[in-house]
């Protein structure tokens, strides 16, 4: 696992996400149930369903910045000259006093199912610390629980498919707003892959949960109208 810094004025997505709520986002609560989720409820509180809506509708800014930081901060990272990443990023809200997914875990277990050659980014918005950060192992199966301490302007990338991770419930007073997504080096995807995601349904295909990127091209800018729509990513 590496933790990266990127330039937070090329890539505004703490603007960009703010600009849809009336509040700083470290302040963002209401009084929904935040303890009790389960699989596939964490992904849909209604600050999940602003977020998606405006992807849904269309949000070419966002889709922009999203799409060049993956060229031009991600994609470097790798060898390989195609990468395949997630359409869209997922997003997650850890509200004081509750928590952003509903149990530990890691990617590839068996209620996810994710591909075992999809790597992680964790993108936070906010201050992450304490008990509002993302807790995770440092090798699958150690059980060193550290929680993720990060900045905005920092990012995470690293192998969460078989290290698990979660939450505590957040005792921090402040909300903790965060992207996460995946991608894959060209050689590691299997375009004949039968698994599914848990949440959307589509198939871990690229067309469907995954799209493609070739080194020295740009990507072309997602028309979310003519995809599937996205109702939240896991």
């Amino acid at each position: 696992m590496k933790i990266l810094k990127y330039d937070t004025v090329q890539y505004r997505f703490q603007d960009l996400v703010q600009s849809l709520f009336d509040c700083d986002l470290s302040e963002l609560d209401n009084q929904e149930e935040k303890t009790n989720l389960t699989l596939g409820t964490d992904t849909k509180t209604e600050f999940h369903k602003v977020f998606y809506r405006r992807v849904d509708a269309g949000w070419p800014e966002f889709m922009h910045t999203y799409l060049s930081f993956l060229k031009d901060v991600i994609h470097p990272l790798f060898e390989d000259d195609g990468l395949v990443y997630q359409k869209y990023p997922g997003i997650r809200f850890c509200r004081p006093g509750g928590k952003s997914v509903y149990k530990w875990h890691s990617d590839g277990d068996r209620d996810h199912k994710h591909p075992l050659g999809e790597i992680n980014i964790f993108l936070p918005l906010t201050k992450c610390f304490g008990t509002n950060a993302m807790w995770h192992e440092s090798i699958p199966g150690m059980g060193d629980w550290k929680p993720l301490d990060l900045e905005y302007g920092q990012f995470l990338i690293g192998y969460l498919n078989q290290c698990r991770h979660g939450n505590k419930v957040n005792d921090t007073g402040k909300t903790r707003v965060s992207f996460d997504f995946r991608v894959m080096p060209n050689f590691a995807y299997d375009e004949d892959s039968p698994l599914e995601s848990c949440t959307t349904k589509q198939k871990f295909i690229v067309g469907e949960y995954y799209e493609k990127i070739e080194r020295d091209t740009t990507p072309d800018m997602y028309d979310p109208i003519e995809n599937a729509k996205l109702g939240e990513a896991c």
